[in-house]
């Protein structure tokens, strides 16, 4: 898994932005010489595409397509709370970990994209009483899994103490995999399944893959308004589209792979 996660690294450096704009801007280069007419027009198609997915517009836009599942509402949730199910868990899959924090004495802890999840998974546990999953394991074999993080900081920030800790997972078909491998063990077949928006379908159709009745609970929807500051390209424009392309790629990787 660690060579899969390697490749799947290098081949995204190669077909997402900026990478895939400096790599056109190799081969226009590299024609150059040979045909002036088809040089400019590479230069051309990597400087516009790389203005395009500069600009918040399109950033807003590509992330939006991807909010095909709508959030939670306080009536769903209330009958969730009053059902009093013990057939039913929620499940929070990891987003990554900060490294060697200085402000923490130089441990790991977890992203901001994992906050936000097990914020909101934090909050609909106090409303239901639902127990909880967390899902992630170490990407780069560091030595403290993203959902352990994860545990550490609900215990810590919201005084929540995860039921089931799923260290072992390395992408989302892994989280769906080993939740099963816990979960079922426990009789049960059916989650609230909390993550971003955007990453939400794809984590929904592995999960049913792997035999769960999914309720869907994302977090954190794009709901930018636009304005005329949305046509200024900027950087993190760029690496949110960059995000939303994977995600898009993704879907795609995860039907033929899984």
């Amino acid at each position: 898994m660690e060579l899969e996660t390697t490749l799947t690294k290098l081949i995204e450096l190669f077909i997402l932005p900026p990478g895939i704009n400096l790599f056109m801007l190799a081969i226009g280069y590299w024609v150059l010489k040979k045909s002036r007419a088809i040089a400019i027009s590479v230069f051309l198609v990597s400087f516009v595409s790389l203005f395009v997915f500069s600009m918040p517009f399109i950033a807003q836009s590509l992330n939006q397509s991807l909010q095909t599942d709508p959030a939670l509402t306080p009536k769903q949730v209330k009958r969730l709370a009053d059902e009093d199910r013990d057939d039913l868990a929620i499940v929070v899959l990891a987003g990554g970990r900060i490294q060697l924090a200085p402000e923490y004495g130089g441990i790991d802890t977890v992203s901001s994209t994992s906050l936000q999840r097990i914020q909101y998974a934090s909050w609909l546990h106090r409303k239901t009483k639902l127990p909880i999953l967390v899902s992630g394991g170490s990407l780069q074999n560091e030595s403290t899994p993203e959902a352990v993080l994860m545990n550490q900081t609900m215990l810590s920030a919201f005084n929540i103490a995860p039921k089931w800790i799923e260290y072992k997972s390395k992408n989302t078909a892994e989280n769906a995999r080993y939740s099963a491998e816990i979960l079922f063990k426990q009789d049960i077949s059916e989650i609230l399944l909390v993550t971003h928006a955007s990453h939400m379908q794809r984590a929904k159709a592995a999960f049913e893959e792997y035999g769960f009745n999914v309720i869907v609970a994302p977090t954190v929807f794009d709901l930018s308004r636009t304005s005329w500051l949305d046509f200024i390209p900027s950087a993190s424009a760029l690496h949110k589209s960059q995000l939303a392309l994977h995600e898009k790629i993704g879907r795609i990787w995860y039907s033929v792979r899984y």
